[in-house]
């Protein structure tokens, strides 16, 4: 009997603790205080660290590595030797800063060690130039003269390079993190890398052709002629690509790029399409200018087909999307929560989400405030609840989140919060 009575409390307990952490309003808990120079301080989560770097009154830039849960201790580590710094994001295992551009447009970015701040690898760049840092792989397109480097940045003398004549956005990054990534910022975009862990790219290469190139040898592992026109629309995801032309969309396999493995054609053939991305497990959405179309992934047929005009953003959590439409007529932003069938949970006007987690998404000002204080409002994807996290007054694109903490500059200080409630706390 005893036996059976600890198997059931322990059987409780387990079930309970499996329920997500439940919505409280934003606790602030600490604050770090600095002395302001140029309004550009940032935050940036990174497990249980965060980094915090601003632009000091004395014109040097301060940045460092705290304790998230006692960020006014000693910090972890504190880099000041760099000037003129424009902006800075953490990178899975790095620091990426990049400096004002001098009078001729070059800009320098500095790799730093995530562990220590020390600096280790440094590249110059110019505007015009595009650049992306995947990994250990530093990936640079020379507008200048036309060509595609990836450098190991621990073997900096040997770089790859390819002749890339199709432009800045003729190769693309293979996205394989948009389903599962958590730390984000307001623009939804991720912090830990641009949009992939993936070390493949995708390149356009002569007679309409496509390359997947392996960054850690510089080899092509698959190559195809004919498959994508200059204003067709690519969209590399995980073992995929996707090319969207004519009405159609067309599924390849990454490693055999002959052959489709499907295609679906649009019920309207004349309009083009605006974007693909993934859209949950196995589905990849297609948007066009008056739908949004899911498809599965493996067999290309139709999850479900949405009436939704103008969307300009999609981010899934588990088998739920928040849709974003700004109407290029002009007009308030709307969000939308799509369940797995393509019913629309709930709307939100005048509003954009961003991803917490896994199952919950954050909801903010469609428009930032030029000054005062923001509401805040958290969704769970699940259900549509929705719960009103109060009003901070700080900037929003100085914020960063993660499951259980944000951390935003305030004129001064960087504060802060803890989002979630353990689920035995009793609330939403």
């Amino acid at each position: 009997m005893l036996l059976l009575v600890a198997l059931a409390v322990f059987a409780v307990v387990y079930r309970l603790n499996q329920q997500p952490y439940a919505f409280d309003r934003l606790t602030r808990f600490a604050a770090v205080a600095y002395t302001e120079g140029r309004p550009d301080a940032r935050a940036y989560l990174d497990g249980g660290r965060v980094f915090l770097g601003h632009t000091a009154a004395d014109g040097r830039f301060d940045l460092r590595s705290v304790d998230v849960d006692d960020p006014g201790g000693a910090p972890i580590w504190a880099n000041t030797s760099l000037s003129d710094v424009d902006t800075f994001r953490a990178a899975r295992g790095s620091v990426l800063v990049t400096s004002l551009p001098d009078q001729d447009g070059r800009r320098r970015v500095t790799l730093l060690n995530a562990s220590n701040g020390v600096a280790f690898a440094a590249f110059e760049v110019r505007d015009g130039d595009r650049w992306a840092l995947v990994g250990k792989y530093f990936l640079r397109y020379r507008g200048d003269d036309h060509r595609l480097v990836v450098t190991d940045v621990s073997k900096l003398d040997k770089p790859v390079t390819f002749d890339q004549p199709g432009g800045a956005q003729s190769w693309w990054l293979t996205d394989n993190w948009s389903g599962q990534q958590v730390p984000t910022s307001v623009g939804g975009e991720q912090l830990d890398e641009p949009l992939t862990v993936d070390p493949h790219i995708v390149r356009a290469v002569p007679g309409d052709g496509l390359e997947v190139v392996s960054l850690s040898t510089g080899k092509a592992v698959a190559t195809a002629s004919g498959i994508a026109g200059p204003e067709d629309l690519v969209y590399p995801y995980d073992d995929q690509v996707f090319v969207a032309a004519g009405g159609q969309l067309r599924a390849y396999d990454r490693s055999r790029l002959g052959k489709p493995q499907w295609t679906w054609s649009a019920p309207d053939r004349q309009t083009r399409p605006k974007f693909a991305t993934v859209c949950g497990e196995h589905r990849v959405c297609v948007a066009e200018e008056h739908h949004v179309t899911a498809l599965d992934t493996r067999t290309g047929e139709v999850a479900f087909r949405l009436d939704v005009d103008d969307a300009s953003r999609l981010l899934p959590t588990g088998d739920r999307i928040m849709v974003r439409s700004v109407s290029a007529r002009g007009g308030d932003a709307t969000e939308r929560l799509i369940d797995a069938d393509g019913r629309v949970l709930r709307s939100w006007p005048d509003r954009r989400a961003a991803r917490l987690d896994e199952g919950s998404f954050l909801l903010l000002p469609a428009t930032m405030p030029a000054s005062g204080g923001s509401p805040w409002q958290g969704v769970e994807a699940g259900n549509g609840a929705t719960r009103d996290l109060g009003t901070l007054d700080v900037r929003l694109d100085s914020c960063t989140w993660s499951h259980t903490y944000l951390v935003c500059a305030a004129p001064g200080e960087f504060v802060f919060y803890r989002v979630r409630s353990p689920w035995y706390a009793n609330r939403l």
